[in-house]
């Protein structure tokens, strides 16, 4: 069961890593409304996956759980997915790429604060080589012809943060949950409160409108494809059929996997970006074996 774990989780860093780079070229609408298009497909991909094996939602599960599920679901879909895509409008893929190191260290941290675990030797050492990774990626060179937007890095942090934060909202109860209805209802939370808010906001027409930007599905399905029904199922299976911990590390590899598919398909890489890269990797290496 481990190797199937791993397995997944190495498989979710793949998928995420194409779908950073097809959601970079989306073009011409708001980070919101890409979010609300992508959770919006999968849970329509993920419904169908239900109805041909047969799942059902758990009507039975406790009021606690499925509370626990929709709120990662609004924090980890409405909220930390489109902090995510507004700094990935602002941030070449390779430095969102190392900007996702940050999740590891910060599930640990939260699993001593909201789950009682020990704190660790490797979360000591490998949290503050993680902060290093990032300001080396974040540090501009005197005459740099393209300078990092720090905001863009900012807001990439505090998505994959937030999303750190819903995982570990969820962990108790997708050990309960049936993985494919488990993802459902959070994509479904989440979409829901995305679309609430913004409607609200006054912003319902511009929150639909990759619905109807046809030009733009080229890269904006591909994407929700790979990053909100692939890569979700792969993440949270790694998380419910293996070590938690060995699941963070292997998601981790996503920075890798971005970094290479940017500079196979022309994206400039300063080398300081794979140094910083290779300190995060490294700090959440060190998190994970201690």
């Amino acid at each position: 069961m481990q190797a199937f774990g791993d397995a997944m989780a190495l498989g979710c860093a793949l998928a995420w890593a194409l779908a950073v780079l097809a959601f970079r070229r989306v073009q011409g609408v708001g980070p919101a409304a890409l979010n609300l298009f992508k959770n919006t497909l999968a849970s329509a991909m993920l419904f169908a996956t239900m109805l041909a094996t047969g799942l059902r939602f758990d009507l039975g599960r406790e009021w606690s759980d499925w509370g626990a599920l929709a709120l990662s679901g609004v924090l980890g879909l409405a909220v930390a997915d489109t902090l995510f895509l507004a700094g990935l409008r602002r941030v070449d893929a390779s430095i969102a790429a190392v900007a996702d190191c940050a999740y590891a260290p910060t599930v640990l941290a939260l699993s001593v604060v909201a789950l009682g675990e020990p704190i660790t030797t490797g979360l000591w050492i490998g949290a503050p080589l993680v902060v290093l990774g990032l300001a080396v990626v974040g540090w501009e060179p005197r005459g740099e012809a393209k300078p990092v937007d720090r905001r863009g890095l900012v807001l990439c942090v505090a998505g994959v943060m937030t999303t750190a934060v819903a995982v570990v909202l969820a962990k108790r109860a997708l050990d309960r949950s049936e993985l494919i209805e488990a993802t459902a209802v959070r994509l479904v939370a989440g979409s829901i409160a995305l679309f609430a808010w913004e409607t609200i906001a006054g912003r319902r027409r511009e929150v639909l409108a990759l619905f109807r930007e046809r030009e733009s599905w080229k890269w904006a399905v591909p994407g929700a494809v790979l990053g909100s029904y692939v890569a979700m199922i792969l993440w949270l299976g790694g998380m419910k059929y293996g070590a938690a911990s060995r699941a963070a590390l292997l998601n981790q590899s996503g920075a890798v996997f971005v970094l290479v598919l940017s500079r196979i398909g022309g994206e400039v890489v300063p080398a300081r970006r794979w140094i910083g890269a290779g300190i995060a990797i490294v700090g959440v290496a060190a998190v994970l074996a201690w």
